[in-house]
């Protein structure tokens, strides 16, 4: 069943009704009235169209009382539903003994197809009585004119209705914010709201009839009128143009307007005026790409603009620019000793003279700290990157006066010049930070170009890190181990962890080969948390020799290592995993990584202290503090640098100071170990002097983790085939000192020195393996 909605016959609608507006329904009710002589007369419209049972409708009745109207409402209902007459007599009274209204009710059925009606017209009264046949053939006869009276009543109040809501939308549409325009095919306004003409600088009156294209830019007015099937909805952003001229950014919102058919016969537009937004948007975005101190782009816009000009060379080849890295020399320098202040004025100082350098549209860009990058676009084929970067150095070279201080600074500069092969913002960059390390390596003050060598080492580079990555992942590392006498005895006290790359391609890697690049990329935690835990699990199986106990590992740690929390948690874990004592574990710094933040790094050595596991300063007696590290670190030991041991034999003023080293380090009580021993006499020397322990290649290279293993199976298990004195037994013709070519990784791959005879005498049952330049031993747990 369908239905005619009815929300303006509800019986509070009614009895708003005016004499006039429900005249005919008035007259057919009274009739009703008169043809049954009923004192109540009433129609029941179902309200909701898709209501196919009748559940929910309206009553349409004078003088019904308020508690009748759910019983009426129910009745009528039924005679909706059954589609016929039905009467019901009432004989119950209530429980009060009041009587029950209605107790005579006569409803007949009625409906229209065009448009659908369905409902009940009924009498009713409050005694009981019947009705005689008569007088429901009447009732029957009256509900065939009930529809037509209706639907003019229902079509004029929803005429009201209707006109009433557009009422309610032209005023709320009046007092928005937003312009309103309405358009007919052809462009023209046929309506517009105040605000609209507001922002366009006419009125309401004025902008009627006239086309709607005069409110944009003239580049974008559209003259022909718009053909029905291309009236579609959109959204943009754009200008728009008032009366006087002036342009505006506005928001757009466009809809199609159909008819009843659905066929397109305008459209609605709401504009929004943005200018305001989109002024405090570009202000912020200004604030966030810039830097706060001295007003430049930062590394976001200067990022941009370099992606920019990427984007200009390739569409035009011939459009070249120019990228310039610089960083100051010694600024930390000015920071420390003149205060933050100082070193703030500073960098004003250096903004504006590199702004001095440039040309307009050009560039300038600082980083942060005491970085600063140049983008010079539109270079051509001269030399305009090197006459702006000699024209910074020089300009940057003349003295300044700061608080009281004439400070004179300088800065190193990497150039790069476009190329079509440099399509991404990254490798440019890469490029210059190269270029500007080459410069700073070779002195304050200068500049370097980047050039096709430092491309095929940043490929080599980038390749390596990801040779790196993969090699981690596939397990392509192991551990060398480099034996460490007792002097005294000349027994095997312990073993030097050194790691080896086994690459697939370029065969066996020392860390001299990938320590930078793993230490650049963080994978250098990773690959020392492997190195800490693979030694201490190997050196849990090495055995007592005789009286002797079990000899150590030595492993390294690396500057980044002291920086990390939860070191010594992480040293700990090795050692349980692998049930080794921490007595048998050694752990070796540098000088660098204790000043790279010492305390810090005192703390730390504090907490490895505490597990008992010996500290030792490697490379001991090439920094200019170094001394003064012996009374304020937890070490047990100090390992001189191979640097020094070789001066016992080619320097004589230098044998002194590793003499002088020798006597402070026993006198503080530590142990001194001498590390690259190669010759006979730097061994007899360092004896003579009061070393401890000492390593080398005229000991022994660095041997296979397997053939550490066999050296103390029983079989191989023994004594040095030749018990004398091993100063006695190393004779001056028996040295075959690695020649300077395998002394120094050359290459990545790294070049091999000759086996030395002697180890095999002192380290019977081992595998040799060929010398090699003494290595950067390291670990540092993640």
């Amino acid at each position: 069943m369908t239905a005619l909605p009815a929300r303006s016959l509800s019986p509070e609608s009614d009895r708003r009704r005016s004499p006039q507006e429900g005249e005919r329904t008035d007259i057919l009710l009274r009739l009703a009235r008169f043809a049954t002589s009923a004192p109540y007369a009433g129609v029941y419209l179902v309200q909701d169209a898709d209501d196919e049972q009748g559940r929910s409708g309206s009553l349409l009745c004078r003088g019904l009382p308020v508690d009748a109207e759910v019983v009426v409402a129910q009745l009528a209902r039924q005679v909706v539903l059954r589609g016929e007459p039905f009467e019901l007599i009432r004989t119950v009274d209530r429980p009060d003994g009041e009587a029950t209204f209605p107790r005579s009710f006569l409803g007949v059925p009625f409906s229209s197809q065009a448009p659908a009606i369905h409902g009940c017209l009924y009498v009713m009264d409050v005694v009981e009585r019947r009705w005689t046949p008569e007088q429901r053939l009447a009732l029957q006869d009256l509900a065939t004119l009930t529809p037509q009276d209706l639907l003019a009543e229902v079509g004029e109040q929803e005429r009201r209705a209707l006109e009433t809501v557009v009422r309610v939308l032209a005023k709320a549409v009046d007092n928005l914010p937003l312009g309103v325009t309405v358009t007919d095919l052809s462009g023209r306004i046929v309506y517009t709201n105040p605000a609209e003409a507001r922002m366009h600088g006419y009125s309401v009156e004025e902008m009627i009839g006239m086309p709607a294209s005069v409110l944009g830019p003239p580049e974008h007015r559209q003259t022909d009128p718009l053909k029905p099937e291309e009236a579609l909805s959109w959204t943009r952003e754009t200008v728009n143009v008032r009366k006087d001229g002036s342009r505006f950014e506005v928001r757009l919102w466009s809809d199609v307007v159909t008819d009843a058919s659905g066929e397109p016969v305008g459209l609605v537009t709401c504009c929004e005026d943005v200018t305001d937004r989109r002024r405090t948007e570009r202000r912020l975005l200004d604030v966030a790409m810039r830097d706060p101190l001295t007003g430049l782009p930062n590394r976001t816009l200067f990022y941009e603009r370099l992606s920019n000009a990427i984007e200009k060379q390739r569409k035009n080849p011939l459009l070249r620019f120019a990228v310039l890295f610089l960083d100051l020399d010694r600024f930390k320098i000015v920071n420390d000793s003149l205060g933050h202040h100082v070193g703030d004025q500073l960098l004003r100082v250096v903004a504006s003279r590199l702004l001095d350098c440039v040309r307009p549209g050009d560039t300038v860009a600082r980083f942060g700290g005491d970085e600063f990058a140049i983008l010079l676009e539109n270079t051509g084929a001269g030399d305009t990157a090197i006459d702006v970067a000699n024209r910074t150095l020089s300009a940057l070279s003349q003295p300044v006066q700061l608080g009281g201080y004439e400070i004179v600074t300088s800065a190193s500069v990497g150039v790069v010049q476009s190329a079509t092969h440099m399509t991404e913002a990254d490798y440019i960059w890469q490029a210059a930070d190269m270029a500007m390390y080459r410069a700073k390596s070779a002195g304050p003050g200068r500049y370097e170009v980047f050039d096709r060598e430092m491309h095929r080492e940043a490929v080599s580079r980038l390749r390596l890190e990801s040779d790196l990555r993969r090699g981690l992942e596939t397990g392509q590392f192991r551990i060398d181990y480099q034996p460490i006498i007792e002097l005294g005895s000349n027994a095997v006290v312990g073993f030097e962890a050194l790691v080896r790359w086994d690459h697939p391609e370029l065969g066996e890697l020392h860390p001299n080969d990938f320590i930078a690049v793993a230490e650049e990329t963080g994978l250098i935690l990773k690959l020392g948390q492997w190195v800490l835990s693979q030694a201490c699990r190997e050196a849990r199986s090495w055995e007592a020799q005789g009286d002797s106990p079990a000899p150590w590992v030595a492993v390294n740690l690396s500057v980044k290592q002291l920086g990390q929390r939860g070191l010594a948690d992480r040293v700990r874990e090795a050692l349980r995993a692998a049930d080794l004592p921490p007595r048998r574990l050694r752990l070796e710094i540098t000088e660098a990584s204790v000043m790279v933040g010492a305390e810090a790094a005192t703390e730390t050595l504090q907490e490895l202290r505490a597990l008992e596991t010996p500290l030792v300063l490697d490379d001991f007696g090439t920094g200019l503090s170094s001394l003064r590290y012996l009374d304020r670190l937890p070490i047990a030991g100090v390992k001189i640098d191979r640097s020094l041991v070789e001066a016992l034999r080619t320097d004589g003023r230098r044998a002194k100071l590793v003499e002088g080293v020798i006597r402070l380090a026993r006198d503080a009580g530590l142990r001194v170990i001498a590390e690259g021993v190669s010759y006979a006499e730097e061994l007899d020397e360092l004896r003579r002097l009061g070393c401890d322990e000492a390593q080398g290649y005229l000991i022994s290279p660095p041997l296979a983790a397997q053939a550490v293993q066999d050296f103390f199976a029983p079989s191989t298990r023994r004594q040095p085939a030749n018990p004398a004195p091993l100063s006695s037994v190393l004779k001056n013709e028996d040295r075959a000192e690695p020649d300077d070519s395998a002394r120094s990784t050359a290459g990545l791959a790294g070049e091999l020195a000759p086996q030395h005879p002697v180890s095999q005498r002192l380290l019977p049952g081992h595998v040799p393996r060929a010398p090699t330049e003494d290595t950067i031993p390291f670990s540092v747990p993640e």
